[in-house]
């Protein structure tokens, strides 16, 4: 009897521990309980938790005396959630089991508020700490760039400007470091997962976000559910071929969870359709013939992911087309065009198909009747494979990014390369310590391979971190616009990169590598409304001339080859041009740029299709495709022509022919889209 009293205390203990671990208690203080906007009290605060792209209420809690607790059981994950009830934001927080304090904080500034107690709150308040010198340091370099001007110019707003915008845009690209270095040094924690996603989800390409990033994950953390969330939105942002597919999942008409994930291994057909969809329905026997054509021969299957929000409208087309195959899988969220899926795709219409390779890589799109056969069939003799031009594209960049430049400030560049030597030992020292702790067979094991990759990856982050932050500092270096232009540039989405070449130091932009960042960063950004790149133009007469010497004017750059037929058609309309506008040289300039190798060739075409008119600027490299100035105009084919204002801003990079001719003329007769509006007297 008291061994059996004993054996139910012990598990009654259990039990207890088992539910205080799951529990949480959220105790927080407001030194002032008062809302920002009115002289009210907070009476009350709300905990909330976002659940697809809205805030639910969990619980709430009373204020007494600037007190308030939450108690309850926290989610199977952590999970980030908000304490609502103010009037000027909310208190950010991590629920998890334990006890999560909400550190004396003023209640009509939220926002300020710390967190700590447990172990995501602790890693999410040291993240805050991080950052929290920024302010003071950011000062220390503005005035820093103040002592060293002379009076005149440190009084003068004018003068002192170009100054104030560099070091703006350094204090700000330094916040980017500061977080780069933390999530190198914190990747065992999921809250780095959420630090990645709103911090440094958008600065960086989806390819070494998903390379770098994601890779120096360890395997644990790659249980949480963000993990496979922040894979989803890097792969949808670069949805091409040749790109790993983002991972989609549903369930099957029996109520079964099934994802694509399940299936690697094997081709996938994945088909968006709906069962209202009457093009869908028609593509149904080409499926079932494409799982004919493999079967016993190909890893092969079908993913049909339904669009449809009923799902009795759903099961019911299923049944009567008789879609059911051994592999022929149906998932769906029953989500209608809201379905996360379809959104991660960007199916805008159905019917939608995407093959997917064994590797989980995408092979193609949009494969519908014959082309499916055909693709099918294909897989039979051969591995699909990613389009050509996807190999063109990395062998351009490669290209690019192989460019040999005379390295200035050789000092400062040793010291540069002396952050890879120590990257190099972190990555030495910190497989020593996995090695001695989990031992050498562990790092042959799946997740011990992981880890290992995650160790280089981390140090690889914390090395990108220090060399950026080494080249903001020294911006007053020409070796700063060199190095961010061939190291870091490639890596930052483009949006930024505008930032980075506004960080370059005024005392340094008329040198040739500022030029040539400035040039790069317009060149990833260029569109209708945006600067253009300023490229040499080596005209026919043997002299060489800027792009920029053209300011002031509307200019024409055509871009053009000998052998180009379009080019042939196209170009004795733009003679008819030059000869009608002549009288307006004061305003517009027409300019070629040829793609030609071959000096004869290129002087023969000018002569035969009467466009070697001394004021009709004609330049040429004799590089083709490779020439600098064509890429940075990102020339794709021939003829391309650039109409630009005379600010240096694009009008168009699309009109060909008579448009382009009826266009250039609407703007010399005075089209007011494009003039200027007078001074105000």
């Amino acid at each position: 009897m008291k061994k059996e009293l004993i054996c139910l205390l012990l598990c009654c203990a259990g039990t207890a521990v088992a539910q205080q671990n799951s529990s949480y208690v959220i105790k927080g203080t407001m030194t002032v309980d008062s809302l920002r906007y009115t002289p009210e009290r907070i009476k009350k605060v709300y905990l909330t938790h976002e659940v697809q792209g809205q805030d639910v209420v969990v619980d709430s809690a009373t204020v007494e005396n600037g007190r308030f607790t939450f108690k309850g059981k926290a989610p199977g994950v952590l999970a980030p959630y908000r304490i609502s009830g103010f009037d000027n934001g909310t208190v950010q927080l991590f629920l998890e089991p334990g006890e999560i304090t909400v550190l004396p904080f003023d209640g009509r500034f939220p926002v300020g508020a710390s967190v700590k107690g447990t172990p995501g709150n602790d890693v999410l308040f040291a993240y805050q700490q991080s950052g929290s010198g920024a302010v003071d340091i950011a000062k220390q370099r503005m005035d820093k760039v103040l002592a060293s001007l002379p009076p005149e110019q440190r009084n003068d707003e004018k003068a002192f400007y170009p100054y104030q915008r560099a070091t703006y845009y350094v204090n700000s690209l330094s916040h980017r470091t500061t977080a780069m270095r933390f999530v190198a040094r914190h990747l065992d924690s999921p809250v780095t997962l959420y630090i990645i996603k709103y911090d440094l989800l958008r600065f960086f390409t989806p390819q070494v976000l998903e390379e770098t990033y994601l890779n120096a994950v360890p395997a644990a953390v790659r249980k949480h559910p963000m993990y496979r969330e922040l894979t989803n939105l890097v792969r949808a942002a670069s949805l091409e071929v040749g790109k790993p597919a983002p991972d989609i999942d549903g369930l099957t008409p029996d109520g079964k969870p099934l994802a694509l994930s399940d299936l690697k291994g094997k081709y996938v057909l994945i088909d968006f359709w709906a069962s209202w969809c009457a093009p869908c329905r028609r593509e149904f026997p080409v499926i079932k013939q494409a799982l004919q054509e493999t079967q016993g021969k190909v890893p092969f299957m079908v993913l049909s992911y339904s669009i449809d929000s009923k799902k009795k409208e759903w099961t019911d087309c299923i049944e009567r087309n008789s879609l059911t195959h051994a592999n022929w899988q149906h998932i769906s969220a029953l989500k209608g065009w809201g379905s996360p899926a379809a959104k991660l795709y960007n199916v805008e219409a159905v019917p939608r198909t995407v093959l997917i390779s064994p590797e989980g890589n995408i092979v193609a799109f949009d494969l519908r009747g014959e082309q499916l056969i055909e693709a099918v069939r294909k897989m039979k003799t051969t591995s699909a494979k990613p389009a050509e031009s996807q190999k063109a594209k990395a062998d351009a960049a490669k290209a690019v990014a192989s460019e040999v430049k005379e390295i200035p400030d050789k000092p400062l560049y040793e010291e540069y390369l002396a952050l890879e030597r120590q990257r190099d030992q972190q990555i030495a020292q910190d497989l020593a310590q996995l090695r001695s702790t989990k031992g050498e067979a562990y790092l042959n094991t799946a997740d011990g391979k992981i880890d290992a990759e995650g160790i280089r990856r981390a140090a690889d982050i914390g090395w990108t971190a220090e060399r950026f932050q080494f080249l903001l500092d020294h911006n007053t270096s020409p070796l700063m616009p060199l190095l961010v232009e061939r190291d870091m540039l490639p890596i930052f989405n483009k949006e930024y990169g505008r930032q980075l070449s506004a960080a370059v130091a005024p005392q340094v932009l008329t040198h040739p590598y500022a030029r040539s960042l400035e040039n790069n960063v317009r060149s990833r950004n260029l569109m209708q409304g945006s600067d253009v790149p300023d490229i040499a133009l080596p005209l026919a007469n043997g002299t060489v001339r800027q792009l920029s010497n053209s300011l002031g004017k509307f200019v024409l750059l055509t871009f053009w080859a000998s052998g180009c037929p379009t080019c042939q058609r196209d170009l004795p309309l733009l003679k008819k041009l030059y000869d009608e506008t002549r009288g307006s040289k004061d305003k517009f300039e027409m300019i070629g740029f040829s793609l030609d190798k071959n000096p004869k060739d290129w002087k023969k075409a000018m002569k035969t299709l009467g466009i070697d008119a001394a004021d009709w600027l004609q330049a040429c490299d004799f590089k083709g495709s490779a020439s600098p100035s064509v890429r940075l105009f990102n020339v794709g084919e021939t003829p391309t022509n650039v109409l630009i204002d005379p600010e240096g801003k694009a009008i168009s990079l699309t009109l060909q022919g008579e448009e382009l001719v009826t266009r250039v003329k609407q703007i010399l007769s005075g089209d007011l889209y494009y003039q200027k509006e007078e001074p105000k007297k």
